[in-house]
C-alpha cells in the first residue's frame, strides 16, 4: 500500500514537473518571437529612415518638394513603427517577469 502511494506521490510530482516544463517553453517561444518581431521593426524603422535621408537629399539637390512629401511620408511610417517598438518592448519585459 505505501510503495503505491509513494508510486502516486511520484506521478503526481512528474505531472506538476512536466507541466512546469510546458509553460516554461511556451514563454520562451512567446519571447523569441516577440525578439523576433523587435529585430525586424528595427530593420524597417532603420532602412525607412535611410531612405527619408536619401530623398531629403535628392529634394536638396533638385529643388523638388514631392521628394520632401516622400521623406515625410517615410518618416511618418519610421515613427509609427517606432510606437510599435515601444510596445513590444513592454510587452518582452512582462513575459521576462513571467520566466522568472
Amino acid at each position: 500500500m505505501k510503495t503505491h502511494l509513494a508510486y502516486l506521490e511520484d506521478e503526481k510530482k512528474k505531472k506538476e514537473s512536466s507541466g512546469r516544463g510546458q509553460k516554461h517553453k511556451l514563454l520562451n517561444d512567446e519571447i523569441d518571437e516577440l525578439q523576433n518581431k523587435k529585430r525586424c521593426l528595427q530593420t524597417d524603422i532603420d532602412s525607412l529612415t535611410t531612405s527619408a535621408d536619401e530623398y531629403a537629399e535628392k529634394a536638396e539637390q533638385t529643388h523638388q518638394v514631392s521628394w520632401i512629401t516622400k521623406a515625410n511620408s517615410f518618416r511618418r511610417s519610421a515613427k509609427e513603427k517606432r510606437a510599435e517598438v515601444t510596445v513590444v518592448e513592454e510587452q518582452l519585459k512582462q513575459k521576462l517577469q513571467e520566466l522568472l
